[in-house]
């Protein structure tokens, strides 16, 4: 069994993991509103920014190829799912979730507690892991809960076939710790401020019928809603977020501009599938008040494909491949996720980048798309790379020499020649939709 924390492509199997025990065997003794509110938590949409600012870490335990169950903590300790498929309950799953937890808490995050809000009926399991209740059961809303937490020495969850060396290791540490601190007391002081100062800003064998919204921040904390959706757990306050994406393309926005641009949506995700999981979350620009309607609305048009494009490719018209795909899998995914940044806006040029997550059929065809438009305000017109940029010659070996120096590897694109790159950055579908410019 290999347990590890789980990666980007690899967070919807997870999330389908956890809503299939959820609602086999605990959804079932919920009240509705608590069921549409475990279903909002675990949206992928929700849960993958979390991820990626380190606010929340997810763990995957597998046995070969097959995800056997999931957990996930956040950054203060709290654990927020907690499932094991049911055929793997019993097994040792949910213990060896446990421990990476702790050893991640303990090494990572640097903290001492785990804390979660659990269902009455799996107090007995969770306290036989090593947790235990830190007060009655609890009424809020919809749930019914028992706080629950377990204190972890900082580094002690290790393997245990390195427990005994690791005690002789901590022994001989501790006795060096002393002596430093008695020869250098004031230096380990105001560094131990420092660290202590750092830490309180870190950004970084049954479904255990875990509450998904779980878990204190501190003693006697009393938990509230907003915690969850609001800007407190999705990186606000006084914690700083880490930047990925799009998010890092710096944007400028012209002041006193004459129209206006608001976000317009595609949302689809049908309940009355039999078998293929299908959720479409597609964001995208639209322009408002240009004084020429015509022209208003082919801006639009333009802004909308590109934002639509997979969803066109994978759900509306689907490619032959993309059917063959479905039509094979036990588990089918069909799902886009697209976000878009407006990098430059003036009275006379927009331009938009849109970042495109897509199951294409399965959960193993997972691919992350980044496409651009910029449109001339003033006639319609679209640029593309080869409308600005003189492709010949000394720019090609210039653009390829800084690729490879941000990607640090000589053998980045080895495979194409200077022509085949000249003719992928003027557009051209050179070896079906791999090389595509974004400019």
């Amino acid at each position: 069994m290999l347990v590890r924390v789980i990666h980007d492509n690899e967070i919807l199997p997870a999330l389908h993991l956890a809503w299939e025990v959820y609602a086999s065997e605990i959804a079932p003794l919920q009240r509705p509103e608590a069921v549409a509110g475990f279903q909002q938590f675990i949206r992928y949409d929700s849960i993958l920014p979390s991820v990626q600012r380190g606010e929340l870490t997810l763990f995957g335990a597998w046995e070969g190829r097959e995800l056997c169950g999931v957990s996930g903590i956040d950054h203060r300790g709290a654990i927020r799912l907690f499932y094991v498929r049911k055929h793997w309950q019993r097994k040792g799953i949910g213990r060896a979730l446990m421990q990476s937890m702790c050893q991640f808490c303990s090494q990572t995050l640097v903290i001492t507690r785990i804390t979660a809000k659990v269902f009455p009926s799996a107090v007995a399991a969770l306290t036989g892991l090593g947790m235990r209740e830190t007060a009655p059961v609890q009424n809020l809303g919809t749930d019914t809960f028992v706080p629950m937490e377990m204190m972890i020495s900082p580094g002690a969850m290790q393997p245990g076939r390195n427990r005994k060396k690791t005690i002789v290791i901590a022994g001989c540490a501790a006795i060096l710790c002393i002596a430093l601190i008695l020869l250098l007391a004031g230096m380990v002081y105001h560094e131990a401020r420092r660290v202590a100062e750092r830490s309180r800003t870190y950004d970084y064998e049954m479904p255990f019928e875990l509450d998904p919204y779980g878990g204190y921040g501190e003693e006697g904390d009393e938990f509230d809603w907003y915690d969850w959706y609001g800007e407190d757990f999705f990186g606000g306050g006084e914690e700083e977020e880490s930047l990925s994406g799009i998010d890092l393309i710096p944007e400028y926005e012209e002041s006193g501009l004459s129209f206006e641009v608001r976000e317009e949506s595609y949302l689809e995700s049908p309940d009355d599938t039999k078998t293929t999981y299908i959720d479409f979350e597609v964001y995208y620009p639209q322009i408002e008040g240009l004084g020429d309607a015509g022209l208003q609305e082919k801006i639009n048009t333009e802004l909308k494909d590109c934002a639509m494009e997979t969803v066109g490719r994978i759900y509306e018209d689907p490619d032959p491949e993309i059917k063959e795909r479905v039509i094979g899998e036990e588990y089918p995914v069909i799902a886009d996720y697209v976000k878009y940044k407006v990098t430059y806006l003036s009275e006379d040029y927009l331009s938009v980048v849109f970042e495109d997550y897509s199951y294409e059929g399965s959960e193993e065809a997972f691919y992350v798309g980044l496409r651009t438009k910029n449109i001339s305000l003033k006639d319609g017109t679209v640029y593309e790379v080869r409308d600005i940029v003189d492709l010949r010659g000394a720019f090609i070996d210039e653009w390829l020499a800084g690729m490879r120096s941000e990607a640090e590897t000589d053998s980045l694109l080895s495979e194409l020649d200077a022509g085949e790159l000249t003719e992928a950055l003027s557009g051209s579908d050179t070896q079906g939709d791999v090389y595509l410019p974004a400019f």
